[in-house]
């Protein structure tokens, strides 16, 4: 817990934040907001979050914040809000429990929730002639929720199908997932997308490339020597 405010309006200084904060009258030596309040601050990732720089303040039990329209939001960019609670004393919480992320499309408007891209995948040919996709799926920092994961084939004509997926496997938080399927010899791509309830899915156009071969492969000599 910090009191940030006080220095930064300690000896009749006055900077945006201190103006937002309303401790500039008072030169930084009181706290004018005794009920509390919230503290808005924005970055281009979680990692770069500008908290130098107050964005906007709003009272304590707001249960809505409407980002000022002088605010610039960028087409094709994407932007992670913090919020965080002054208490009546004007300790500032250090937490990033309250984050939101925001995506603009092209056009400047909001895109669409999608859940994150799956970890992975990675492939393979198991010793009983399966096909074998893994996977993870981490849910920090997520847009929305997946209610499964799909897993599209090329079948081995290598041209993946993203109309028809090959499988559907539910979603079980986060976790490594599995997939299997008998092929036959040759080479088979495939592609695993998170979808949301509302069916948006994530467009990762990542493939795993996976080479069947099912010819018995000769027994390797063991050379043994003793003295």
């Amino acid at each position: 817990m910090k009191r940030e405010w006080l220095k930064e309006a300690l000896h009749g200084g006055q900077t945006a934040n201190g103006f937002k904060l309303g401790t500039a009258t008072g030169r930084g030596w009181f706290w004018a907001r005794i009920g509390g309040c919230r503290l808005v601050y924005r970055g281009p990732s979680m990692e770069t979050i500008d908290f130098d720089n107050i964005l906007m303040v709003t009272g304590l039990f707001a249960s809505e914040i409407t980002i000022p329209g002088y605010l610039s939001h960028e087409p094709g960019q994407t932007y992670f809000y913090v919020v965080r609670c002054v208490n009546q004393c004007g300790r500032i919480e250090q937490t990033l429990r309250a984050a939101v992320k925001v995506s603009i499309d092209d056009e400047g408007g909001l895109r669409d929730s999608r859940p994150n891209g799956v970890l992975g995948p990675d492939g393979k040919q198991r010793q009983d002639g399966k096909i074998e996709v893994t996977w993870g799926y981490n849910p920090i920092e997520q847009a929305s929720e997946p209610k499964e994961m799909r897993i599209y084939s090329d079948g081995g004509t290598g041209e993946i199908d993203f109309q028809e997926p090959a499988a559907i496997v539910p979603y079980k938080g986060r976790r490594f997932y599995r997939y299997e399927v008998e092929s036959q010899e040759g080479r088979y791509l495939f592609a695993v997308r998170a979808v949301d309830a509302k069916n948006n899915e994530h467009g990762s156009t990542r493939k795993v490339s996976v080479e069947v071969c099912n010819e018995d492969v000769e027994a390797i000599e063991i050379i043994g020597a003793e003295s």
